[in-house]
């Protein structure tokens, strides 16, 4: 094997890797982007994105490309609970998410990473992070020869997503050992009742997303336990949509005169847990740092503020020439900083998916409590800091509505 040698290898060119590489090109540092796949590429996604992107995107180099994209404009969420009580949360004036397929969304970020002067290779399969002395010295790959070679770096960024060769090499990333839950996507044309709110329908212990992509057309996605799986049985289309008729049948009853365009594909178990996710030479950033079911459409949000928080711990260290151990510890505390209560809002919510007579309680209160709604909606689109409904003050309110 011939080594190559870089200042930093960048493994999975998806929101969180494009969006680290990007960064850290603009700043002049020598970056690798490597991924297996050739884009644009498929990805399955609930596709709505919170407003907070924009401003991540804008700091990438990436947002007039997304725009360009057209994306569609979210200007809150619908939240519908088991028994139909529905209630609606709007972002303030100004602020708004969009929802956009991620083939799409996907591809400019990394034309971005490639325009900002990072050097983008596809098709290169990463087997193993390569290590020496108990650190992370740069990555095995395999290119489309399948010879394997090294490449040498001064650090490396997992962001091979939910399967991570980095992060499970390092035996870092595991599943959750009790949420094991699977997200089915379809895209739909003549969707019925579609605006400009994200949708959110909560029942039989699951939900379904549904994301406006334009007029008429939709991505509609389900999350249910894998118990629930096994009645796929190899008929996914089937399975899909007997569960959407039987979980959810008033977002069935909209699809009567609509069109499948494409089979629904599955993926999960969702949760992952990760031990750390700064080690001696690498730090995990987007899925490949864990992943904890997003009921609120936040998912790429998190990957381009992991890449954000990243690029600021890794920048002093190369610039000084010294170790990268110190600054990327720094980057795990930052992180956990940035995503604790946010994650601690998500356990509550799904503490109410899980209990429809406790969902409809709290969607009823909400119903009369619109501020209320607005506020939840924020903390979703992350402007609202999450600890906000965690304190006594925000519950009391919920409670005594």
């Amino acid at each position: 094997m011939s080594d190559e040698r870089r200042e930093v290898v960048v493994v999975g060119a998806g929101p969180a890797g494009s969006a680290t590489a990007a960064l850290l090109a603009r700043r002049g540092v020598d970056v690798l982007l490597l991924d297996a796949a050739c884009f644009p590429r498929d990805k399955v996604c609930g596709e709505g994105v919170s407003p907070e992107a924009w401003r991540l995107l804008e700091l990438t180099g990436a947002a007039d490309a997304v725009r360009r994209l057209r994306p569609q404009p979210l200007r809150g969420m619908h939240l519908v609970s088991p028994d139909g009580t529905s209630i609606r949360g709007s972002y303030p004036a100004g602020r708004s998410g969009f929802a956009l397929r991620r083939r799409a969304l996907d591809e400019a970020l990394v034309d971005t990473a490639r325009a900002a002067g990072a050097e983008v290779r596809e098709g290169v399969r990463v087997v193993q992070p390569a290590q020496e002395g108990g650190a992370v010295v740069g990555v095995v790959c395999a290119p489309g020869d399948g010879r394997e070679r090294v490449v040498r770096a001064r650090a490396v960024v997992a962001a091979d997503g939910r399967r991570s060769v980095i992060a499970r090499g390092l035996g870092l990333l595991r599943e959750h050992r009790r949420l094991r839950r699977f997200a089915v996507r379809g895209y739909w044309d003549g969707v019925a009742g579609l605006d400009a709110f994200g949708e959110m329908h909560v029942g039989s212990g699951g939900y379904c997303g549904i994301a406006p992509l334009a007029a008429g057309q939709a991505n509609v996605t389900f999350v249910l336990d894998a118990s629930e799986m096994a009645r796929a049985a190899g008929d996914l289309d089937g399975f899909y949509r007997a569960s959407l008729a039987g979980c959810w049948p008033r977002v069935a009853e909209r699809l009567q005169e609509a069109t499948l365009c494409e089979p629904p594909r599955a993926i999960g178990p969702l949760a992952l847990v990760c031990r750390a996710v700064a080690v001696p030479g690498a730090v995990l950033v987007g899925d490949a740092a864990g992943f904890y079911d997003p009921f609120t459409g936040e998912g790429v949000t998190l990957a381009l503020r992991s890449a954000e928080l990243a690029t600021e711990a890794l920048l002093p260290a190369l610039r000084s020439g010294r170790s990268t151990v110190g600054r990327l510890r720094e980057y795990e505390r930052a992180r956990r900083r940035a995503t604790r209560d946010k994650f601690r809002f998500n356990r509550l919510l799904q503490l109410a998916v899980r209990r429809p007579t406790l969902a409809n309680a709290i969607a009823r209160r909400l119903a009369r409590r619109p501020e209320l709604a607005d506020r939840l909606v924020g903390i979703a689109g992350d402007f609202v800091p999450a600890r906000t409904a965690l304190g006594p003050g925000f519950l009391l309110r919920l409670l005594l509505a």
